[in-house]
Parts: structure tokens; C-alpha cells; sequence
């Protein structure tokens, strides 16, 4: 795959996630969380398995990788939601984005303790500046209170999201993406279903259904389930777990470009200097692989 696709295809993933946030808040107002998530696991597995059915691209997964598929969707979606939106009830917003910015920390340390990938300093370098750019966005807001339970259960999310791209990198090198995703949205939906029934099954049988509710959790199934998955699953592929998981630190944003548009939200100098943090620091950690994109191009150009 050509890389400045594989940096579209990240792009591409952490917009659909952002914009997720957004959804988030209009689905809530007809159905709860478990409801929201199981839904929209159970949809999109049922769309991928008829898709590889009708397209006859069914690919036939070994037993012991079903038992590895089924750890990869224990650790994202089981584990990382449950950790943040538990967490989130007893962390405040500004503190919960900043420990979540820590993922691409861990899951470099991750990639390189279990997967043996090579961290050069420029990854390195990019990981901490882009982190620190989220958090000078964060400490914008002020409030930084938490309690320890809500520490825990954010990094019950941390060790979710570097578990996820730590178990899935292998099965990325075997197998498809539409493979990959399908099953992982099937293991996702049935760890929920006991947590949607004994939760939240009662308000789902007696709420009154609206197709503005229905009709986001069908496009959050289309964009952040499918979509984001199947994208980043490609960019784990190409470019490793580590060089992957600092893309995920351009959902703040998206999100506060999106509720500047959107909302009017207003943005500070604080927010531009994270926000310029950030994105210097995703740019450090492709140097190595921007400077050979360019000296393809250029020749190319000479070639012509």
C-alpha cells in the first residue's frame, strides 16, 4: 500500500472517531450507553457477514486464531469502552482526554517490549510533543479533578486500547480487514449482550424508539465501527502498533475543530498551541518514512 494512503486511511479513521463524539450526545438522548454500543457492534457484524457472504470473499479463520480474535475484541471494544465511559463519570473531561493521550506512549513501549518493533527517535520525539500538545488542550479547561476509581477505569481503557494493537497486528499479516473487523464486531456484540440484558434491557423493551436515535446509531455502525476499524486495521497493517497509535491522538482534533464549526465553540491560543503540538509531534513521528516519500516523488519527477 502507498504510503500517503496509509496516512489517509489514518486520517480517514480518527475523523470518524471524533465525529462519533458528536453522535455520542444525540443518541443519548433516546437510548443508554450499553444500548448504544451493543447495537451498533451487532449491526455492523451482521452488514460484514453478509457482505463476505454475498461477495463469496468469506475467508476461513484457523481455530487457534478465533481464540486470538476473540482476545483482540476483549481488549477494544469490551474493555476500552467500559474503562472510559465508567472512568469519565468520576474523572473530569480535561484530566480523562490527558490520560487517554498516554495510549501512543504505551502502546510504543508495547510494540517494542512484545513485538520487537523498532522505535527510532524521531517516533520517539513525536510520541512525547504530540502528546504534550493534547495536553496543553486539555489544561485549558482548569478542572482537573479525579477520584481513584476513576483513574483505574481509565487505565482499565489504556491497557484495552495497547492490548488491541498489540493482539490484532499479527492477524493483520494473515488475514483480511473486512475479516478482521467482522469477527471483531460479532466477539464485541456477544461480551456486551449480558451487560445490555441485565443493565439496560428493560428501558430498551419500554423506551419510546426514535428514528433520529436509530438512524445515528446506524451511521455510528457505518463510520466508527466499520469504517474507523477497517481503516486503522489497514494502517496497523502498513505502518506497525506504535507508528499507528499516535494518529489517535488527532481525535481532540478533529473535536475541537468539529465544535468550532459546528457548535461555535470558541478556540484559544492555548488551544492553538496544542493543537500545533500535536501535530508537529504526528509529523516527527513519520519523519523517517516522509523524507522517503519525498525523495520518491522527486525521483519520479526527475525520471519524468
Amino acid at each position: 500500500m502507498k504510503l500517503w494512503i496509509t496516512y489517509l486511511r489514518a486520517i480517514g479513521a480518527m475523523f470518524c472517531w471524533a465525529i462519533t463524539f458528536v453522535w455520542y450526545k444525540i443518541a443519548y438522548e433516546t437510548y443508554l450507553p450499553y444500548e448504544v454500543v451493543f447495537l451498533r457492534l451487532l449491526l455492523a457484524s451482521i452488514l460484514l457477514f453478509a457482505i463476505m457472504v454475498i461477495s463469496r470473499h468469506w475467508q476461513k479463520m484457523d481455530r487457534k486464531d478465533l481464540w486470538r480474535m476473540m482476545i483482540v475484541a476483549f481488549f477494544e471494544p469490551f474493555l476500552y469502552f467500559n474503562g472510559e465511559a465508567n472512568g469519565m463519570q468520576f474523572v473530569s473531561s480535561s484530566l480523562g482526554s490527558i490520560i487517554i493521550a498516554t495510549i501512543p506512549i504505551f502502546a510504543a513501549i508495547g510494540a517494542w517490549l512484545l513485538l520487537k518493533e523498532r522505535l527510532s527517535i524521531y517516533v520517539i520525539l513525536g510520541v512525547i510533543v504530540s502528546c504534550l500538545g493534547v495536553g496543553i488542550m486539555s489544561f485549558g479547561g482548569g478542572d482537573l479533578h479525579a477520584t481513584l476509581k476513576g483513574i483505574m477505569f481509565l487505565a482499565l481503557a489504556i491497557f484495552g486500547a495497547v492490548g488491541y494493537g498489540l493482539t490484532v497486528r499479527p492477524l493483520t499479516l494473515k488475514y483480511s480487514t473486512l475479516t478482521i473487523v467482522a469477527y471483531q464486531s460479532f466477539f464485541g456484540a456477544i461480551y456486551f449482550l449480558p451487560m445490555f440484558i441485565y443493565f439496560e434491557g428493560n428501558h430498551f423493551l419500554h423506551v419510546t424508539h426514535s428514528a433520529r436515535g436509530i438512524y445515528t446509531i446506524v451511521a455510528m455502525s457505518l463510520f466508527a465501527t466499520i469504517g474507523a476499524f477497517a481503516l486503522f486495521t489497514d494502517v496497523i497493517r502498513s505502518l506497525g502498533v506504535a507508528k499507528s497509535n499516535i494518529f489517535t491522538n488527532l481525535i481532540p482534533v478533529f473535536t475541537v475543530v468539529l465544535a468550532f464549526i459546528i457548535l461555535g465553540d470558541p478556540i484559544s491560543l492555548r488551544t492553538i498551541v496544542g493543537l500545533s503540538l500535536t501535530l508537529l509531534g504526528l509529523v516527527l513521528s513519520q519523519y523517517a518514512d516522509l523524507k522517503k516519500l519525498k525523495q520518491r516523488y522527486v525521483l519520479g519527477k526527475a525520471e519524468k
